[in-house]
C-alpha cells in the first residue's frame, strides 16, 4: 500500500513539474509594457534604452494602417502596414515573448527611409494577435503564409522580404517547409534558434543547470494534448534545405542566449546565394545596435542583389 501511495505521489509531483513547465514556455504571459524603457523587462536593454525609444517613438507615430487576417487554425493575426508605395514589403516578426514595435524599433525608419514597404505583425500570442500559445515558430511558420498572402493580395506587393528577429528568425525560416511563393525574393535571420527541442535543452542547462533531454517526451505529450503541435517536428537545417529563396543570416558573437552555432548549423544548410554575418560584441538581438554600419550595409546589398529587375 505504502509502495503504491510513495507511486502516487511521485507521479503527481512529476506531472505537477511538466504542468508548471509548460505554462513558463507556452502558455501567453504579460511581462509588461515592453514599450516603457523604464519597465523592469527592459532592464537588459537599458545601454540602448534612448535609441530604441526614439525607434518606439517613431515607430507608433508614422502613419500606419492597422490590418488583420486569420490564422490556418482560426486566431485574429493583427499588424500594422507602413506604405511607401513601393513594390517591396518587408514583413517583420519578433521574437518570444517579446514587443514587435521594440525588437524592429530601430529598423522601421530604416526600411521607409530606404523607400520600402513595411508590414509589422504581432506573432501569435503577442500583442493584438489572438492565442493563448506560442509554439516556438511550429505553428508560427504557416502564420508567415497568411502575411505574405495579405503583402501580396491585399497590398499589391511584387517582392516580399521576410525578416525575423530570435523566435522570428526560426519561423522565417521553418516557413520555407511549407512552400513559399515565388514572391519571397530573400530572407533575414536574426539570430535565430535551431529548433524548440534545441533552445530549450541550452536554456535549462544554463538557467536551471539540468539536462532537459529526458523531460522533453513527455513535455511533447502535453503540446500535442493542449496545443495540437508537436516540437520536434521543427528543424530550421531541414526546413530550408530544399529552399532556393536566399538567406542572408546575422548573429552576435556575444550572444548569451542563443549560441552562434545554432545559425551557423542553419547556415551550413542553406543554399549557395545564402550568406553569414557574424557582429563582433553584439548580443542576443543587438547586432544592428553594436554595429549598425556593417549590419544596414549588408541587409540592403542583399536585398537589393536579390530584388533587382
Amino acid at each position: 500500500m505504502w509502495i503504491l501511495i510513495v507511486i502516487a505521489v511521485l507521479f503527481a509531483v512529476f506531472i505537477g513539474l511538466l504542468s508548471y513547465f509548460f505554462l513558463v514556455a507556452f502558455v501567453k504571459q504579460n511581462l509588461g509594457d515592453m514599450e516603457d524603457m523604464n519597465s523592469p523587462v527592459n532592464i537588459p536593454l537599458s545601454e540602448y534604452k534612448d535609441v530604441i525609444a526614439d525607434g518606439i517613438k517613431y515607430t507608433n507615430s508614422h502613419p500606419y494602417k492597422l490590418v488583420d487576417t486569420v490564422s490556418f487554425d482560426g486566431l485574429k493575426l493583427v499588424a500594422r502596414y507602413y506604405s511607401n508605395k513601393s513594390d517591396i514589403t518587408v514583413i517583420l516578426f519578433h521574437g518570444y515573448r517579446s514587443s514587435a514595435v521594440r525588437d524592429f524599433s530601430c529598423a522601421i525608419k530604416m526600411y521607409m527611409d530606404k523607400g520600402y514597404n513595411v508590414l509589422l505583425c504581432d506573432q501569435r500570442s503577442h500583442g493584438l494577435s489572438e492565442g493563448k500559445l506560442i509554439t516556438f515558430g511550429v505553428k508560427e511558420s504557416r502564420d508567415v503564409l497568411a502575411w505574405v498572402e495579405v503583402a501580396t493580395e491585399r497590398f499589391g506587393a511584387e517582392k516580399v522580404i521576410l525578416s525575423g528577429m530570435s523566435m522570428g528568425a526560426s519561423t522565417v525560416l521553418l516557413s520555407c517547409k511549407h512552400g513559399l511563393p515565388d514572391t519571397v525574393k530573400a530572407i533575414i535571420a536574426d539570430c535565430g534558434f535551431t529548433s524548440p527541442v534545441d533552445i530549450m535543452k541550452k536554456v535549462a542547462k544554463n538557467n536551471l543547470k539540468i539536462n532537459a533531454r529526458p523531460f522533453l517526451p513527455f513535455l511533447n505529450i502535453f503540446c500535442r494534448i493542449f496545443g495540437g503541435f508537436s516540437i520536434y517536428k521543427a528543424d530550421t537545417a531541414s526546413a530550408i534545405k530544399e529552399c532556393d529563396v536566399p538567406i542572408l543570416f546575422i548573429h552576435g558573437k556575444c550572444d548569451e542566449l542563443v549560441p552562434c552555432e545554432m545559425t551557423e548549423a542553419s547556415f551550413k544548410s542553406a543554399n549557395e546565394k545564402s550568406k553569414l554575418v557574424m557582429i563582433d560584441g553584439a548580443r542576443h538581438g543587438l547586432s544592428f545596435l553594436v554595429d549598425r554600419e556593417t549590419v544596414e550595409k549588408e541587409l540592403f546589398d542583399f536585398i537589393e542583389k536579390y530584388t533587382a529587375d
